[in-house]
C-alpha cells in the first residue's frame, strides 16, 4: 500500500514540475518576420490571376513594412515585378494597406518600359472565414475601384 502511494504522489508530483518549466525565449514574444502570399483573379479574364509573394516586418506595433513579387500570366497587361508597401493593423477585425508595384508595359502604345502603379485596399474581417475588401489602384493608363468578398480556408 505504501508502494503504491508513494507511486502515484510521485507521479502527480512529476506532473506538476513539468507544467511549471518555464518558457523558451522564442515563445516569449512573437517573431516580427512573416512571409505572406495571397492570390486574386482578375475580373477582366477568367484565367487570369495575380499572385503576391513575400516578406514582412513589423516596425511598430501595428505597422508592417513588406516587399515582394507578383506574378500575373495576363496576355493583356504584365503586372509582374516587385512590389513593396506599408500595412497597418487599424483594429484586430480591420487593417489597410498601401503598395507601389512595378511591372513592364508590353504594349505597343509605350514600348517596352518599366511602369509603376500604387494601391491602397482595406480590408474588414466580418467572421473568421469571410471578410469584405475595397481596393483603389491608380495605374500610368487606368485607374480602377473594386469591392469584393473574400473567403479564406
Amino acid at each position: 500500500m505504501k508502494k503504491q502511494l508513494c507511486l502515484i504522489l510521485a507521479l502527480t508530483a512529476g506532473s506538476t514540475l513539468a507544467a511549471d518549466l518555464p518558457t523558451l525565449p522564442s515563445q516569449k514574444k512573437a517573431s516580427p518576420h512573416k512571409l505572406f502570399l495571397s492570390s486574386e483573379t482578375n475580373h477582366y479574364d477568367f484565367d487570369t490571376w495575380k499572385i503576391d509573394g513575400g516578406y514582412s516586418y513589423n516596425l511598430f506595433n501595428k505597422i508592417d513594412f513588406y516587399v515582394g513579387a507578383r506574378i500575373n500570366q495576363s496576355t493583356s497587361i504584365n503586372e509582374s515585378g516587385f512590389l513593396s508597401g506599408v500595412s497597418y493593423q487599424v483594429t484586430p477585425r480591420v487593417s489597410v494597406q498601401s503598395s507601389l508595384h512595378s511591372y513592364q508595359d508590353d504594349t505597343k502604345t509605350l514600348g517596352n518600359e518599366t511602369m509603376i502603379s500604387a494601391e491602397v485596399s482595406s480590408r474588414m474581417r466580418l467572421t473568421d472565414n469571410l471578410d469584405l475588401h475595397a481596393t483603389l489602384e491608380h495605374q500610368e493608363l487606368q485607374q480602377e475601384f473594386e469591392v469584393g468578398i473574400g473567403f479564406r480556408f
